[in-house]
């Protein structure tokens, strides 16, 4: 029963390194979804500034 439980382990760490892998590579591929992340955190940023500057004018 203990060699089970060793082999499920092993087995367990092997798969989880796969899908790291596979999902890092996955990431690198593709720029587009880090363009529109930073273009959004842009647009995010400016309207807060542009509330920030109706609700105190004088700042």
């Amino acid at each position: 029963m203990g060699s089970l439980w060793s082999l499920a382990t092993v087995i367990g760490v092997i798969v989880l390194g796969v899908i790291f892998v596979f999902v890092i590579r996955k990431n690198k591929e593709s720029d587009i979804p880090m363009e529109r992340t930073e273009r959004a955190t842009e647009e995010l940023r400016e309207e807060i500034h542009e509330e920030h500057q109706r609700k105190h004018p004088d700042e």
